[in-house]
């Protein structure tokens, strides 16, 4: 017989929200999101899709700029870095005791502490 104070465990964790990739809806983007860009209104606006659609939502954004024409430029590594760091915050408020969340943001701090490479002068070389 069952103790009825045993509960059953599953895989489902209600307590850890999902986020799902605004661009295919099928990837879970809670602890590996990728900043990319869209226009909005004629002024670019950050969102974050998979790792399977982002060199795609990139590249969207890059002909909506040539369409309206407005420059086109990367979004620098750093900035990527900080708007991931506020992604996952975010998630981590919502969700404090997923672990996941904590090893990401630890490992964004870790790069955001990298400094920038100097260029090495030709008398170095």
């Amino acid at each position: 017989m069952r103790n009825p104070s045993h509960k059953l465990t599953t895989g489902y964790r209600p307590q850890v929200r999902i986020t799902r990739c605004p661009r295919c809806l099928a990837e879970d983007i809670t602890v590996d999101a990728h900043p990319s860009r869209r226009l909005v209104d004629g002024m670019p606006a950050t969102f974050f899709v998979c790792r399977e659609c982002f060199r795609a939502a990139e590249l969207e954004f890059q002909i909506s700029c040539e369409g309206a024409d407005i420059p086109y430029a990367r979004l620098p590594i750093r900035e990527s870095l900080r708007l991931l760091r506020g992604f996952y915050q975010e998630r981590q408020r919502e969700s404090p005791e997923d672990g996941r969340l904590t090893a990401a943001l630890e490992e964004i701090e870790r790069r955001l502490l990298i400094g920038p490479v100097e260029r090495a002068s030709k008398l170095d070389a």
